[in-house]
């Protein structure tokens, strides 16, 4: 079962999908990084590429395992 993020703004446009957890965002403009729920975060470097980088939530840095 794939998750459903519940948000007040219509999506309009092009899309990203988190494919870690399948959360659906607008897709990332070059100057706004996406801040996924599950911790990823997803970058666009322009022309679509996109860069993942894992931030831990609050209390999660620093943990091992």
């Amino acid at each position: 079962m794939a998750a459903v993020t519940y948000t007040s703004q219509t999506l309009r446009g092009p899309t990203f999908t988190c494919p870690r957890c399948g959360r659906v965002y607008a897709f990332p403009s070059v100057d706004k990084p996406i801040r996924c729920e599950c911790g990823w975060w997803y970058t666009n470097l322009g022309h679509g590429h996109i860069v993942d980088t894992f931030h831990p939530r609050i209390g999660g840095a620093g943990k091992n395992g």
